[in-house]
């Protein structure tokens, strides 16, 4: 267990991060990622794919590690996966290496942006209904989602109204149709419905 001090660009020091850290620093941030999604990014060769924004998937890397920064600078503002791991329900030859990326960032615990713009990527990537040419079949994209299915409840059950509803849809798009999908559609939907009303 590693712990971080962070010091923002303006030299205000940042909360403490304990956890298996890999730590990058660049333009005054320093940015910590899990060991695992640090595995996950190095796995795959993002230059060799190419990604929906019509350039190499190379750039994805510093995107998902700016999403995890938990203070997220200010030139990284508005960054979103949308246009790059998926167009709508468009998905592309970087998707199933960013779904795993995902999955795994959300086994821990992840800043409440992150948590959000990943679940959104994998709804848009389950509901998937347009490939481009060089992306595998929609099955192998809803298998991977599948092997991740205790890391989309988790997210469901830890963040918003808003994460338990999109975990749900998730969980519904793979229409897994088994008691136990049932069981955590319905436990997500009723802990949105109960925020919501606080």
């Amino acid at each position: 267990m590693i712990s971080l001090s962070k010091a923002g660009p303006d030299g205000n020091d940042g909360s403490l991060i304990d956890m298996d850290l890999v730590v990058r620093a660049g333009e005054g941030w320093a940015v910590a990622i899990s060991t695992l999604v640090n595995a996950e990014l190095t796995r795959h060769d993002w230059a060799a794919l190419s990604c929906m924004c019509g350039h190499s998937a190379e750039h994805l890397p510093v995107m998902f590690e700016t999403l995890l920064t938990p203070e997220l600078p200010r030139s990284a503002l508005g960054y979103s996966l949308h246009g790059h791991v998926e167009y709508g329900t468009v998905i592309g030859e970087c998707t199933l290496p960013a779904v795993s990326v995902m999955l795994a960032a959300l086994v821990g615990e992840v800043a409440a942006r992150a948590r959000t713009e990943f679940l959104q990527a994998l709804a848009s990537v389950a509901a998937g209904s347009g490939y481009d040419n060089e992306a595998p079949s929609r099955n192998e994209y809803r298998d991977r989602i599948q092997e991740g299915f205790w890391a989309v409840v988790h997210s469901g059950l830890t963040g918003s109204a808003d994460d338990a509803d999109m975990a749900a849809d998730i969980c519904e798009i793979l229409t897994l149709g088994d008691e136990k999908s049932a069981y955590y559609q319905a436990l997500l939907r009723n802990r949105a419905r109960a925020m919501r009303k606080r």
